[in-house]
Order: C-alpha cells, then sequence, then structure tokens
C-alpha cells in the first residue's frame, strides 16, 4: 500500500483524533501504522468510522494485518465487527491472509459474544485474537512490543513498539500515571489523549497539560495530542500547544487531525 521509506521507520495516518461525541470533522480513536520493516498494514484501535477514513486515505481494509485494541469502549473498538463483516463479504472478494488481533482479555470476549449472536461473521479466513497483559513483551515482525495497564474505568491498554531506530508510544485512554511515564520513557513519538482544557480535568482522561507533563517527564522527543472532547477540538492549535507548554515540556508538539500523515 506505502512503499516509500526513505530514513523513516514508520508512517502513520490518523483515521481518528476525537472521542465519542459525534463530530464529522474528528471520527473516534483508530491509527494506520505501516512499519517499513514489516510490510504489513496496522490498525491502532479501530472506533467507529476508522473504514470510512481509511477509504478516504486511499487505503484498503482488505490489506489490514494486524490490530492492537486498547480497550473495548465504542469510541476505540465500535468499527471491528463492521471489519470482519466487510471481509467476509465483499463481492468479487476472498480473503486468505490471517488477521490478529491484540488486546485485553475482554476484547476476545467482546469478539466471542458478537460471533456468538451473528454466526455468520466467522471467518472464512483465519483469525487469531492474541490476549495481551499489562507488563507484557512480544517480538511481532521485527519490533517488540510492551505493554503497560492504563489509569481507566475498564481494562485499558497502553501499546510500544520498539522498531530498533525509534520506539513508539500509544496512551490510549487514561488519566495522569507513573506506569504511563514509564512505557513512554525516552520515546521518540508518543501519542497521548488530551481530553480536556487544562482547567478542567477529568478523571480516567487526560487534560492538555497533563498530557505534556507525562511527556516532559517521560522526556519524549515528539509528541501528539489526540481524542479530543469539543472543549478542546475547538481551541486553536496555538492555544493548545500553549497550555500543553505549561507542563514545560520543550519537545515538538502535534496537534492531531483527521487524515493527518506523519513519519517517524
Amino acid at each position: 500500500m506505502i512503499k516509500k521509506r526513505g530514513s523513516f521507520s514508520l508512517k502513520i495516518i490518523v483515521l481518528g483524533s476525537g472521542s465519542c461525541v459525534p463530530s464529522h470533522k474528528r471520527y473516534p480513536a483508530s491509527y494506520f501504522f505501516y512499519p517499513f520493516n514489516s510490510n504489513e498494514n496496522w490498525l491502532v484501535d479501530i472506533g467507529e468510522g476508522a473504514l470510512f477514513r481509511l477509504s478516504e486515505a486511499g487505503l484498503s481494509y482488505k490489506e489490514i494485518d494486524r490490530i492492537f485494541v486498547s480497550h473495548t469502549h465504542p469510541d476505540h473498538i465500535g468499527a471491528l465487527v463492521s471489519l470482519l463483516l466487510a471481509l467476509n463479504y465483499t463481492p468479487g472478494f476472498k480473503r486468505e491472509k490471517p488477521l490478529y488481533i491484540y488486546g485485553p482479555e475482554d476484547v476476545g470476549e467482546y469478539l466471542q459474544m458478537h460471533l456468538k449472536f451473528a454466526p455468520y461473521l466467522k471467518s472464512s479466513f483465519p483469525m487469531e485474537f492474541i490476549p495481551v497483559l499489562p507488563d507484557h513483551k512480544m517480538e511481532i515482525k521485527n519490533c517488540l512490543l510492551e505493554t503497560k495497564k492504563m489509569k481507566h474505568f475498564n481494562p485499558t491498554l497502553g501499546y510500544r513498539w520498539d522498531f530498533g531506530r525509534c520506539a513508539v508510544v500509544y496512551g490510549a485512554d487514561g488519566g495522569f500515571s507513573k506506569t504511563l511515564i514509564q512505557l513512554a520513557y525516552d520515546a521518540d513519538f508518543l501519542i497521548l489523549e488530551s481530553s480536556y482544557p487544562a482547567e478542567k480535568p477529568v478523571t480516567g482522561h487526560l487534560t492538555t497539560k497533563e498530557a505534556g507533563e507525562i511527556a516532559r517527564e517521560a522526556r519524549a522527543k515528539r509528541l501528539m495530542l489526540t481524542h479530543f472532547y469539543p472543549e478542546v477540538a475547538e481551541m486553536d492549535v496555538g492555544d493548545i500547544k500553549k497550555e500543553v507548554k505549561l507542563s514545560g515540556y520543550e519537545g515538538e508538539i502535534i496537534a492531531a487531525k483527521d487524515l493527518m500523515t506523519l513519519q517517524v
């Protein structure tokens, strides 16, 4: 799908930079990863609308190899069943390569529940759910995956991928925690939610300033803010960055927007 490599390890396309609050400008959480050393296509979370944004980006749902799900809130997993339906029932298309899905154990329960009530979703191709526990490490296609438990309302994983030349961290949803700082330590590219303004903290989520504090303490080189609820989504990018800088973070700050493309 994407062949240009250059000096980069990973291409990222933001498919959804929003939250559970519906917005035509910002779909719920989802990110397309293309690791150049694996020649695979990954999704990191798959909130509602992810397949439509994938199409808008000129990419194909037919070629997804792996999906990393952080937790079972609909704005992070809502399009997974739609993907299975499309992979099984697109006219003239027969998938043969396997699909690997990673996530907390209740992501597996989520899948089994849908397969029970919609048995037609059972794949005609190999599909494997790989349960991932907190503080887990595994090798996946030339990279090392590490996970930590996030401070959220239900079992939620943060992910760290070490590609050798760079480390990329996804904090998913969760409040301020030392565990997240540990996961993000010395990351080259850190993706953090920034759900609420600095002066309006909410349990289980991060504010703009808190995201900056985590990035500062973790010594992350680049910070991408995402998962914006309306108050932050409606702010000017400059104002969002000012709130992050209240934390003392001095690295590069990026405010995500849907269909933004980055190379790491």
